[in-house]
């Protein structure tokens, strides 16, 4: 496996650096630590210019090595970069370059080398990168429990099937999650009709629930092998809103989303309920493309 780590130096980017030193990786993991440099563009060669450059390539030199001093163990099996120009354009380059398998960004960073802002760079990244997206956020800890997100689809399961790929401790905790979308009848519907809508939207559903349930029993039965501590739920709400509370309460290390899911039920849409679920979880978040290799 080959792991891309984009850092700027900030604490949020030195979170990431840690988290990644005890996530699941294989032994013979490959991590390159890049950052990127974005010097100003002026043609102006005079001692203040040249100065401010190499305070910049200094800064980015800085921050390579105190990522790789927080990989720990890890350290023996990573290559450093400091690339120069544009921050998206030249992870994307890194990215194609080193064939990576899983991107790790830190959600927000430094202005003063273009760091890592949800919603800019980490957002593009997450958004566009070809490969599973590990975005770090919040205080780290070691890796110990992940959230799951499920509703069916193959992406899904996809990105289920990538955490399981990973040399999981057995006593890691999951959770499975499915959620039953609440459906509400319209606003103008006569009083008259709302408590037969409102009979039959409970009947779509239960019959909802009962497929997402089948959805649980087929995911738990690839995860029985691997860990000894499952639990599942279905609960009814929301989907990005339902994921981040039942993360919450599970008091999960990760949450792992698929990029899309069902689009006629609007789940796990990068865009939708994934995006929200990046900006509102209080946890690093693991999105998994259907483009990785296994």
């Amino acid at each position: 496996m080959r792991v891309l780590l984009a850092t700027d130096g900030s604490k949020n980017a030195g979170a990431a650096a840690e988290f990644l030193r005890d996530f699941p990786l294989p032994e013979t993991a490959e991590i390159l630590v890049l950052t990127v440099v974005d010097l100003p563009a002026t043609a102006l060669d005079i001692p203040p210019v040249r100065e401010f450059k190499a305070t910049l390539r200094a800064e980015g030199h800085r921050a390579v090595d105190e990522a790789r001093a927080a990989l720990g163990p890890r350290a023996g099996r990573v290559t450093e970069r400091v690339a120069e120009g544009n921050p998206r354009a030249e992870i994307f380059r890194a990215l194609e370059e080193w064939g990576a398998d899983l991107v790790v960004v830190g959600a927000r960073g430094l202005g003063a080398v273009k760091g890592f802002l949800l919603g800019s760079v980490s957002a593009a990244v997450a958004r566009h990168a070809h490969c599973p997206v590990l975005v770090v956020k919040g205080k780290p800890r070691r890796f110990g429990s992940a959230l799951v997100a499920l509703d069916g689809s193959e992406d899904a399961f996809r990105a289920l099937r990538f955490l399981l790929a990973l040399p999981l401790d057995r006593k890691t905790k999951l959770r499975l999650l499915a959620i039953v979308d609440r459906i509400h009848y319209p606003a103008s519907a006569p009083k008259v009709l709302r408590r037969q809508l409102r009979a039959m939207l409970d009947q779509m559903e239960q019959e909802q629930r009962g497929q997402l349930e089948k959805v649980l029993e087929r995911a738990a039965a690839e995860v029985r092998d691997r860990v000894n501590r499952l639990t599942r739920g279905t609960p009814t709400g929301r989907p990005a809103e339902e994921i981040v509370a039942a993360a919450r309460a599970f008091d999960a290390d990760l949450v792992v989303v698929g990029a899309r899911g069902l689009g006629g039920m609007q789940r796990l849409l990068l865009g939708s309920v994934s995006e929200h679920v990046l900006r509102d979880a209080r946890c690093p978040v693991l999105i998994v493309k259907d483009g990785h290799r296994p």
